[in-house]
């Protein structure tokens, strides 16, 4: 067999893999899309992230992004428990505090105390069964022992 014939075999072979997902499975976990307002003592949460982590752990985590008091997150249907890490933008600092003229960058702050962004300590819980845009949550600063 010429090299030539050989080196075309094995990008074949290697194609083929490559496109069949060679070790990869091919069961998809169905999303539905949740939306909500999320505020912490009634005030909108300016950013963050949101997760919908499943309580039997047999589904994937879904989860999104907190803008202005209203998160849009990608979740698994089921019984979910629910963290949430709010912050807010509070100045600037520099981007390498021992550097001299170092650039500037954003400096944001936690606005939810810790008991919501720990999966053991969250008191959040939603059923997810469709598609919902009024899933809404009302944070406290007054949670738990694990406050800021």
């Amino acid at each position: 067999m010429t090299k030539q014939k050989s080196f075309s075999i094995f990008v074949v072979l290697l194609a083929a893999i490559v496109l069949t997902g060679f070790g990869c499975s091919s069961k998809t976990v169905k999303t539905v899309k949740v939306t909500g307002k999320i505020t912490i003592d009634g005030n909108p949460i300016e950013q963050g992230s949101i997760s919908f982590i499943e309580i039997d752990g047999k589904t994937p985590t879904g989860g999104g992004s907190i803008k202005d008091g209203t998160y849009i997150a990608n979740v698994p249907p089921g019984n979910k428990k629910v963290t949430v890490l709010g912050t807010k933008l509070v100045g600037t600092e520099p981007e390498f505090a021992d550097v001299k003229d170092s650039p500037m960058r954003n400096k944001y702050e936690s606005v939810t105390p810790l008991d919501y962004s720990n999966v053991e300590t969250t008191p959040l819980k939603a059923e997810i069964i469709k598609a919902t845009n009024d899933l809404h949550f009302d944070l406290s600063s007054k949670v738990g022992v694990g406050n800021k």
